[in-house]
């Protein structure tokens, strides 16, 4: 499997403090099948700077090192939304922001409970230039989960959308359970990542979900959400499943107001 969205470097943001903790995060997900992660630090957002990326890019080459190579860990980041944020893709090849193993999708956060005035629009811009946004657990923004409209304009925009693996699974609770299971019965999700930060809060559960995935949605949604999107997302393609694919498979499975 492939996890395009997990906190592995240490001593940066939220995630592992040091090296050991590092290495045993990144190993408990090969144990249950992950052999890529892209390491997506949190950047711009309050204390957590990590502004240059050659700093990030130094941490990640040591980190491979020491796994030796399995899994592989690759560059990215998940930038906390700003109204700059086409400014600062202008500045130079991308400036402090590192898109997902530097090809054309940038994993995005949203505040809790909040969207950016003018989201849309600067979603669009971003497109214009060639990025391609990855709203970052939309299940776990109250305004996305009470609105799902919200996202839907947002994918119509140019933008696609990750569930975290503990939300399918209850780890956060029902909301972000019944948000999931929405999302998916909309067709909105492309991409499930494990948004891991330790082993004993926020360990690497993409198996569990991806089982569950299978269970309640069918084979075809699992191969499309975990296995073609992420690597055509790492090769910078277009994806290959699609939101209207996903319709079209939950309309056959799941009629409207039968959602598991």
């Amino acid at each position: 499997m492939i996890d395009i969205h997990f906190h592995c470097l240490p001593g940066i943001d939220d995630g592992p403090e040091d090296w050991a903790e590092a290495v045993a995060l990144c190993r408990a997900a090969a144990a249950e099948g992950t052999g890529t992660i892209v390491a997506t630090p949190h950047v711009l957002r309050g204390r957590w700077v990590n502004g240059d990326p050659e700093t990030r890019d130094a941490l990640v080459l040591k980190l491979n090192s020491m796994l030796g190579g399995t899994p592989a860990i690759l560059s990215g980041c998940e930038y906390f939304l700003s109204s700059d944020a086409v400014e600062l893709v202008e500045r130079g090849k991308w400036g402090p922001l590192t898109t997902l193993n530097r090809g054309r999708y940038l994993l995005v956060e949203f505040p809790q409970g909040e969207m950016l005035p003018g989201t849309g629009d600067i979603f669009h811009e971003l497109s214009v230039l060639g990025v391609t946004p990855v709203v970052a657990h939309p299940e776990r923004n109250r305004l996305f989960a009470e609105d799902p409209g919200r996202l839907e304009d947002l994918l119509e925009r140019g933008a696609i959308a990750q569930l975290t693996a503990g939300s399918l699974l209850g780890d956060f609770g029902v909301a972000p359970l019944d948000a999931s299971a929405e999302f998916l019965r909309r067709g909105l999700v492309q991409l499930v990542a494990s948004d891991a930060h330790s082993l004993d809060a926020r360990p690497p559960r993409l198996a569990a979900a991806r089982a569950r995935v299978r269970a309640d949605w069918g084979a075809a949604v699992e191969l499309g959400i975990f296995e073609s999107n992420p690597r055509a997302l790492l090769e910078s393609e277009p994806l290959p499943w699609t939101a209207a694919g996903s319709r079209a498979g939950r309309a056959a499975r799941f009629p409207e107001g039968s959602m598991p």
